[in-house]
């Protein structure tokens, strides 16, 4: 079978693999999509060196049908699924107290592990959801993304009439945006590259584009209060800069974006407005099944979000096009056969 193997910052290398033996908890898989997201990114860029190995296999974002499964598992040959990338050990105070994505000795398949970029995986049953025959594969291959968007979401006690901020309108910001517009949320979104600014727009979401002065935008759209919810998703030191100077009192800040460097915060801001700061990683079950649920039923859209699909072969360019930030918004790999 092909894989796609990383060789280092920068570097991907196409080769063979024999086809794994799953165990007896574990389904074979025949991967069908895998998306590009941010965390990718940082891994090409040699950010995760510290846990991607050398000839590892990314992917998180995986699409797959089953080749092989138990017969108790209830998954049958030809099925599609997507992948809960998430390796846990079921006994840490993390996953005693119903936090088992924040495990103490996580792993995270397409990261530390190894994921999706390959012909046919094996992955225990136990991470593995149906996928709903009204989806499409490239909006199922956007399940990922969209559970954590829902966690997000979810973490930050979004309510119907809050006035919610997003800076960064990527497909995690764009997620965010349309699932907080679900619970009754007023969202505007914070984006700075035309072509995204274009899609977002399409898709009915209120856009703060450039050359455009953001807190004073939402100094009037809120009538003087700030934001009851800011969403950081771009990584970039200025939106840091700005976050804290859009929040109403009380209210609450989102950190969703890998910021790889240590950044200074107007800690005085948080002090005198009593904010609250947390940060969202992954997602719970819940957050899968709610994502499942949103694009089954069209709650969210997922289709446009896909600007391209290339061969597993042409990893390497995905990657790049995706760092470049120009006319794209989610990069897919297709390895359907």
């Amino acid at each position: 079978m092909r894989a796609s193997f990383y060789e280092g910052a920068g570097r991907f290398r196409i080769g063979a693999a024999e086809v794994p033996k799953a165990g007896h908890d574990e389904a074979l898989l025949r991967v069908r999509r895998v998306g590009i997201c941010g965390t990718d990114l940082h891994i090409f860029q040699g950010h995760l060196d510290h846990r991607v190995p050398r000839g590892g296999v990314i992917g998180h974002e995986t699409l797959a049908e089953i080749a092989e499964a138990p017969a108790a598992s209830g998954f049958r040959a030809g099925e599609r699924v997507v992948v809960e990338p998430l390796r846990v050990c079921g006994a840490c105070r993390a996953c005693r107290t119903g936090a088992a994505y924040l495990c103490y000795r996580l792993k995270v398949l397409g990261v530390d592990e190894p994921g999706g970029m390959q012909e046919f995986w094996t992955v225990a049953t136990d991470r593995l959801l149906s996928v709903p025959a009204t989806l499409s594969d490239d909006e199922a291959a956007m399940i990922e993304p969209l559970a954590v968007a829902a966690h997000d979401v979810r973490r930050a006690q979004v309510s119907a009439g809050d006035a919610v901020v997003v800076i960064g309108g990527g497909p995690i910001g764009a997620l965010i945006a349309m699932v907080a517009r679900q619970r009754g949320a007023r969202v505007i979104v914070s984006e700075l590259n035309p072509f995204r600014v274009e899609m977002l727009a399409k898709l009915g979401i209120d856009v703060v584009g450039p050359g455009r002065d953001l807190a004073a935008f939402v100094e009037e759209w809120t009538g003087g209060d700030g934001a009851d919810v800011v969403f950081e998703v771009t990584g970039n030191a200025a939106a840091v800069r700005a976050m804290t100077g859009l929040v109403r009192v009380q209210g609450t800040i989102s950190m969703v974006a890998i910021h790889a460097e240590p950044i200074p915060v107007d800690l005085y801001r948080f002090f005198a407005r009593e904010l609250t700061l947390h940060g969202s990683r992954l997602y719970a079950r819940q957050d899968w099944e709610e994502a499942l649920r949103l694009a089954a039923t069209g709650a969210v859209t997922l289709a446009p979000l896909v600007s391209r699909r290339l061969p597993l072969e042409s990893l390497q360019q995905g990657m790049e096009e995706a760092l470049r930030g120009g006319p794209v918004m989610k990069v897919l790999i297709d390895l359907a056969p």
